[in-house]
């Protein structure tokens, strides 16, 4: 019951509104002087025979805006090539560590890619694209591959 002439006085005090901006704006808009103009001038395309649609179509490159060939060479043998498989990452193993007081540690590992079975290592030592890093007493710490390993010596179930 009273919704009704709620919805009409809205209606018509947007009607109001409505022309009032319409009529005279709430604020003064001016544009600013006008200054002198720049020369854009583009420079003329050589004219091509009539011809020769061959010759316009190379010329006018309708595919290139900059008219410039592209960065990156198309080469559709390399296109159809699925991409080169990222190496896996490796299980490596600490089998045991030779610990001499500290002056020589030694540690025994397994899983590097290139070696089979147990291979031999000490600090510093580089196998592959492996780096020994160091060798404590209980672990040893290998880099490589965007990858950190800390290997722990495991123990027999007794």
């Amino acid at each position: 019951m009273l919704l009704k002439p709620m919805l009409v006085g809205l209606l018509v005090a947007g009607a109001g509104v409505g022309v009032r901006v319409a009529a005279l704006p709430i604020t003064q808009v001016s544009l600013p002087e006008r200054a002198e103009a720049r020369s854009l001038e583009v420079p003329q395309q050589p004219r091509i025979a009539v011809d020769s649609l061959t010759a316009a179509t190379v010329a006018r490159d309708p595919f290139r805006i900059t008219r410039r060939p592209a960065p990156v060479a198309y080469d559709p043998l390399k296109a159809g090539q699925p991409p080169v498989p990222i190496p896996s990452k490796p299980a490596l193993t600490l089998v045991g560590i030779v610990w001499d007081g500290g002056m020589d540690p030694t540690a025994l590992l397994e899983g590097l890619p290139g070696a089979d079975g147990a291979r031999v290592a000490r600090a510093g030592d580089t196998i592959g694209s492996f780096k020994v890093k160091r060798i404590e007493r209980q672990r040893v710490v290998i880099v490589g591959l965007d990858t950190v390993w800390v290997l722990t010596v495991r123990e027999p179930w007794h």
